[in-house]
C-alpha cells in the first residue's frame, strides 16, 4: 500500500474536489438551465458562450474537479483489492494515466468550441 501521509493527503483531495464541485456543478446547471435555456444548446450558441473567459473557466475547473473527484473515488474502491503494495501502486499509476488522459479528451471537446 502507499504511505500513510499520501493515503491521507488523497482522501483530503476527493473531499476537496467534492467542496469545489458542489457549486460549480449548481452554477453550471443554473446557468444552463435558468439563464440561457436549453433550447439555445445549439453548436453556435455553446462556441460563443465558451469563447468568453468567464464561461470558459468555469467549464475548465468544472472538467478538472468533478473528474479529478470521480477517478480519486475510482481508485479508493480498486484500492480495496489491492493485496500487495506493487499491486497499490499499480492501480494507483493506472488510474493517474486514466485521469489524464479523460483530461485531455476533456480539454479537446472544449477546444472544439473556440
Amino acid at each position: 500500500m502507499n504511505s500513510p501521509l499520501i493515503e491521507l493527503r488523497l482522501w483530503r483531495w476527493q473531499r476537496y474536489t467534492a467542496l469545489l464541485a458542489l457549486p460549480l456543478v449548481i452554477l453550471h446547471v443554473v446557468l444552463q438551465y435558468f439563464v440561457f435555456g436549453i433550447d439555445t444548446a445549439t453548436f453556435d450558441a455553446v462556441s460563443a458562450r465558451a469563447k468568453m473567459a468567464a464561461f470558459l473557466a468555469l467549464d475548465l475547473m468544472l472538467l478538472a474537479t468533478v473528474t479529478t473527484h470521480a477517478f480519486l473515488g475510482l481508485r479508493s474502491v480498486f484500492m480495496d483489492y489491492a493485496k500487495n503494495p506493487a499491486s497499490a501502486r499499480r492501480t494507483t499509476v493506472l488510474v493517474a494515466v486514466a485521469l489524464a488522459g479523460v483530461i485531455l479528451y476533456g480539454l479537446a471537446a472544449l477546444a472544439a468550441f473556440l
